[in-house]
């Protein structure tokens, strides 16, 4: 299963807001990124080097980055893009076998698909709503996971209109409720990040950190990840493996570097110690 940030989901998000995007950068944002952005997403949708296109992806979401409205906008299109392809997926290998199980043709499920992906809404104006958790064991040990549903439900109403029409073609209704929940589960699970045991270390360590002092930066940070790596029996860390589990941790929006001090970082989502 492919990760959220990959080229071809944010191609697609890119695709899919064409038409918002000078308007999410304001007119004159837009004039002044227009061309470049334009040059390089015709360039990655020619590509077909995995390095050069991750190197393609990362400049155009560079582009957008100053722009809040549109940095926001595509995070939450790139996260559709991705449920949308898991759900593509799921449809050619899950729900054949999920079919089987239950002992029915897998034509009768595959509706069950269809009202998952047309009931999906995205709350772009939610920023707090539904789950942002980490989930990590005390002193950091073994691999943790970040859970990332937020800004994403599926419309009840939608759901119940479209599974009632369903009964024209499938002849057990239940049926198709018995794949949307099977294909909700499948959903939750891929939007499940897990996390290595060097960023359940780190962030641990920035945790202990944070008790410390609010905003510590990331010598402190390496300190306490070190301190109890040892005490855990493990190696500790260098500079360089600290600095790129925060990053990484950064790009999942877990911890993000304080705004005008230099290697200082905080934790921005919540987290439950095992």
């Amino acid at each position: 299963m492919s990760s959220i940030m990959n080229p071809n989901n944010i191609l697609a998000a890119l695709n899919s807001l064409k038409s918002e995007l000078p308007l999410l950068t304001g007119k004159e944002g837009w004039k002044t990124i227009n061309y470049e952005f334009d040059t390089l997403k015709l360039e990655l949708q020619d590509c077909n080097d995995p390095e050069e296109s991750d190197r393609l992806a990362s400049e155009l979401i560079d582009l957008l980055i100053p722009y809040k409205d549109a940095r926001d906008r595509l995070r939450e299109e790139i996260r559709l893009q991705y449920i949308q392809t898991v759900l593509r997926d799921t449809i050619e290998t899950d729900l054949p076998a999920f079919a089987a199980k239950i002992g029915v043709d897998n034509k009768i499920v595959e509706p069950s698909a269809a009202v998952v992906l047309k009931s999906i809404v995205v709350d772009l104006d939610q920023e707090e709503s539904g789950v942002r958790l980490i989930k990590i064991k005390e002193g950091g040990m073994g691999e943790g996971k970040t859970v990332k549903i937020r800004n994403f439900h599926l419309d009840l109403v939608s759901m119940t209109e479209l599974i009632a029409s369903s009964i024209i073609t499938v002849t057990d209704p239940l049926v198709v409720v018995a794949g949307v929940l099977h294909i909700i589960g499948i959903l939750t699970k891929a939007i499940t990040i897990q996390l290595s045991e060097q960023e359940t270390s780190v962030f641990w360590g920035l945790v202990l950190a944070q008790k410390a002092d609010s905003t510590p930066k990331e010598d402190l940070i390496m300190k306490h990840t070190n301190n109890e790596r040892v005490k855990n029996g493990r190696f500790p860390l260098t500079n360089e493996r600290v600095r790129d589990a925060l990053l990484r941790l950064e790009k999942l929006k877990s911890v993000e570097l304080v705004e005008g001090k230099q290697d200082t970082w905080r934790i921005v989502e919540k987290y439950a110690i095992k």
